[in-house]
């Protein structure tokens, strides 16, 4: 799940020095013939499908901002296309909750000549084949800031897809299922509900074999369950989320009830941060069975006021917080 975790923008900017895809990208919702058939965990994000919503629209405000603009510039100076326009969707997923397991692929348009020769010029570039494709591998600066060694990045490109890994034989099992060659999530019986044609989700998502050990509230409902499913949409400018939860057993999906009841109860009391109040006075939780399911339904602009809120509040947060006191020189002081 860690995998899911990193910056998004980070990603994209590792797949822009990795390799190309082709100029006519399809439809942007999940393709269930490109996962693998076993995933651990999934999320998929429908650019395309998010431009035109209200939220969509929001967002693309934001990056028009003159901070933004100066970031986006800068990008499309060095890669050569536009973020807000030329990727199309996004799939992550992972065989395993081990974050190096993870897979990112990015449906868009690029340049491939430009890029392969970004890739070609990252450092210690390089290029083994498989099945006929290149792997292109490179070292990821970045990562030098982080604890632990600087990591090796694998990508490939296939068609109107570039894949992402930190493991060269993720990536290359990725292109089998692509090919053809091994089984993809289309043929598969895990997650049955996502990828459906004509919904309107721009963003879907879903795990299994879940592992959480920590003691709080929202591990005990994961450690209840057997796997989780998110979609998220907007419908006639209405925001619609839903969580579907499967438990184990009837007994199991009642103490997730109970739980996700008091979550809400507990938002619900937040005199002092009405946004939370409303969210929380959206959220309905139903049961049926071994399945618990908890919707918000409200419309979009109430939730565009809710982020345009949130962005003031951390704005404002930001602008407060203190500066660091300057460092004495103990020499001078003598």
């Amino acid at each position: 799940m860690l995998f899911m975790k990193q910056n998004l923008w980070k990603l994209i900017l590792c797949v822009a020095a990795s390799g190309t895809v082709c100029l006519h990208a399809p439809a942007a919702g999940l393709q269930r013939a490109d996962v693998i058939a076993d995933p651990a965990w999934l999320l998929h994000l429908d650019c395309d499908g998010l431009r035109p919503t209200v939220i969509g629209q929001y967002i693309l405000s934001e990056m028009d901002k003159p901070a933004a603009q100066a970031r986006l510039a800068s990008f499309q100076t060095i890669f050569g296309f536009d973020l807000r326009n030329h990727v199309h969707g996004v799939t992550l997923y992972g065989g395993s909750q081990t974050p190096a397991d993870g897979v990112l692929m990015i449906y868009a348009d690029f340049d491939p000549d430009h890029l392969v020769a970004l890739a070609k010029a990252a450092k210690e570039y390089q290029g083994t084949t498989h099945n006929g494709h290149v792997i292109h591998s490179w070292i990821d600066v970045d990562s030098k800031r982080r604890p632990g060694a600087a990591r090796r990045v694998y990508a490939a490109i296939q068609d109107h897809r570039v894949i992402l890994g930190q493991r060269q034989d993720r990536v290359a099992q990725a292109l089998d299922v692509i090919d053809d060659k091994s089984p993809s999530l289309s043929a598969g019986g895990a997650f049955p509900g996502l990828g459906a044609p004509g919904n309107v989700h721009f963003i879907e998502g879903a795990a299994r074999k879940l592992d959480a050990t920590n003691s709080a509230p929202n591990a005990a409902i994961l450690r209840l369950s057997k796997n989780v499913q998110l979609v998220v949409g907007e419908s006639q400018k209405e925001f619609q989320g839903a969580v579907t939860l499967v438990a184990d057993s009837d007994e199991a999906a009642g103490q997730i009830y109970s739980i996700t009841q008091g979550l809400v109860a507990v938002m619900k009391l937040q005199s002092n941060n009405p946004d939370a109040v409303r969210l929380a006075n959206a959220v309905v939780i139903t049961q049926n069975g071994s399945n618990i399911q908890g919707r918000l339904v409200l419309p979009a602009a109430d939730l565009v006021a809710i982020m345009q809120a949130e962005a003031a509040r951390m704005a404002a947060a930001r602008t407060a917080k203190p500066m660091p006191a300057p460092a004495v020189d103990t020499n001078q002081q003598q």
